[in-house]
């Protein structure tokens, strides 16, 4: 008997649940910063929103590509350890994703020279 069935019903609601809180706090906490670099809140609203959506696309798009390279899997040992890989991708992806746009934003305050 193989577990793939049961990760994939495992795997896909704890990658949703946490594309979706991580993009939603980093939305609500992240306007104050983008709206400090650009100063226009209507602006900083709509960058938000294209932040947030392409973060979510990616993330979905990853999420559901990597099931794609799933080996079969055969035991509730290997089960464990097929999620616990697949899910640390997914978390350290949203890292990088987050440091890469604080970097951006960075780079465009101090090219915008706002303090």
């Amino acid at each position: 008997m193989t577990y793939n069935l049961l990760s994939y019903i495992i795997y896909a609601p704890i990658a949703i649940y946490i594309t979706v809180v991580v993009g939603y706090q980093c939305y609500k906490n992240g306007l104050v910063y983008v709206l400090s670099i650009f100063q226009d809140e209507n602006l900083s609203l709509a960058i938000n929103r294209i932040l947030l959506t392409g973060y979510y696309l990616t993330n979905i798009g990853y999420a559901v590509l990597i099931i794609e390279s799933w080996e079969e899997v055969q035991s509730v040992l290997q089960l464990l350890n097929v999620l616990s890989f697949k899910l640390a991708g997914i978390i350290l992806l949203l890292a990088a994703l987050h440091y890469i746009n604080i970097l951006v934003l960075s780079l465009w305050r101090k090219t915008a020279h706002i303090k």
